[in-house]
């Protein structure tokens, strides 16, 4: 017996509906401008990083997974610690009536007529080996950062630039 076609749409839509709302994992993006991060080396101790979000994702996660890959990128290269440069939280409004986005997938989490916020947040990073001053608040000790941020990072595919 075959299944009732309405089912198998309604199970569809529930899936759909399920990743949609699920905040961005921590993994590489796909590409330019899209959700997750970014790693780009500018010298060999210093990094621009950036993680992006969808519209599930909070500031204060997308905040959180720039210094959880802050402390992965220190460490990863043999640092110790890290000093953060031009850091900045940034917020988009979306406004889709059509529920698609630049690349066409569906995007369910919009209601029509009504906006959403995708949040990215990027910094430069330079990484240092030592103990971590005291002295300058913008320095970050890389073991510290990662052990106490490991618990609130939901990964996704495996990764890290």
């Amino acid at each position: 017996m075959r299944p009732a076609p309405g089912r198998a749409v309604t199970t569809t839509a529930l899936l759909l509906l399920a990743a949609c709302l699920a905040p961005t994992p921590f993994q590489p993006a796909a590409r330019d401008g899209s959700d997750g991060y970014r790693v780009e080396r500018l010298e060999q101790d210093h990094f621009r990083i950036r993680f992006a979000g969808n519209e599930a994702t909070g500031p204060q996660q997308v905040a959180t997974s720039l210094a959880y890959l802050a402390a992965e990128v220190t460490l990863r290269n043999g640092g110790d610690y890290y000093v953060v440069r031009n850091d900045k939280l940034e917020r988009a409004t979306i406004y889709d009536p059509l529920g698609l986005p630049p690349d066409y997938a569906p995007r369910c989490c919009l209601v029509l007529d009504r906006p959403g916020h995708e949040y990215e947040a990027s910094a430069e990073i330079v990484i240092y080996k030592g103990k971590t001053p005291a002295d300058d608040p913008a320095a970050y000790d890389a073991r510290a950062v990662r052990d106490a941020l490991a618990s609130r990072i939901r990964r996704g595919r495996f990764g890290i630039y």
